[in-house]
């Protein structure tokens, strides 16, 4: 079964250059190199001629356009020769099985076709697995396992999503096509990401310049969609969500009937009306 990896950096430091080494050794520990494929889809365009080398088993592309979150995903997507397509962040670091569990569910429930790894240890979970499309609790954007004939069904990444929300598009296109995606609490893959801190004054001075230059939905003006405004790039790519799948009020109301809809085996009827204007 061949696993390919696709990484996403932008190689221009030291510290950078050393940190997504880590994560391909850490890979290369967990899989064996027979069933596993790496490609690193490099942002810098001057990787090149910068001095940094990834090891020979690595594939590295580097794309002669400004980066997209999406798009370079999509670069390494249609490269893979992979059964199943792991899309990984190069701040993560591979912990032993954790691909062999998310194997052991696939091969239980052929019926889910998407995997998350848990970002912390379990040592004795009550259950191998949990069915959902809730970003940052089943659906982890730093390392998604994805059976390549998924893309089949739903195409590429959306390349409108630059960056932000890129995972909130990607888990309601999931629940559009009525695939299942499930979080593998005994595959553990750990996310070195410092969390970001919240600036509300910095915030509410984006807002206040934003409002001068876009034309806002009125629920932005409210203190709740503060953390909408971090930046520019943002709140731009939060309006994109808005404008394909609806404002957090509306998808709310979708996304309740949707469930339902997947409980009764009746998710084929999601594709009536998730994209609705409502």
């Amino acid at each position: 079964m061949l696993v390919t990896t696709i990484f996403l950096s932008r190689t221009a430091t030291q510290k950078t250059f050393d940190m997504t080494l880590e994560a391909i050794a850490s890979l290369q520990k967990s899989i064996s190199e027979e069933n596993l494929e790496i490609i690193l889809v490099e942002s810098n365009p001057d990787y090149l001629s910068s001095g940094f080398l990834y090891p020979a088993q690595v594939k590295v592309i580097v794309p002669n356009e400004p980066f997209n979150f999406h798009r370079f995903l999509n670069i390494g997507i249609q490269q893979a020769q992979g059964d199943y397509l792991a899309l990984c962040n190069n701040d993560v670091l591979f912990h032993p099985q954790w691909m062999n569990e998310i194997l052991k569910v696939s091969q239980a429930h052929p019926e889910i076709v998407s995997f998350s790894p848990s970002g912390q240890p379990m040592e004795q979970p009550e259950r191998d697995y949990q069915l959902g499309y809730k970003v940052m609790q089943q659906v982890k954007g730093w390392c998604l396992v994805v059976k390549k004939e998924v893309f089949k069904t739903i195409g590429l990444l959306d390349e409108t999503f630059s960056f932000y929300y890129a995972d909130n598009d990607y888990a309601m296109t999931l629940k559009y096509y009525n695939l299942k995606h499930a979080l593998v609490y005994r595959s553990y893959v750990e996310h070195l990401e410092k969390p970001s801190t919240f600036n509300r004054t910095q915030n509410m001075n984006v807002r206040a310049a934003m409002q001068q230059k876009y034309s806002l939905p009125d629920y932005l003006a409210q203190e709740q969609y503060l953390y909408v405004f971090g930046s520019e790039s943002n709140m731009n790519d939060f309006l994109k969500f808005h404008n394909k799948w609806g404002s957090p009020k509306v998808l709310y109301r979708k996304n309740r009937i949707a469930d339902q809809l997947i409980k009764y085996k009746l998710g084929f009827l999601n594709r009536l009306f998730l994209k609705l204007k409502f």
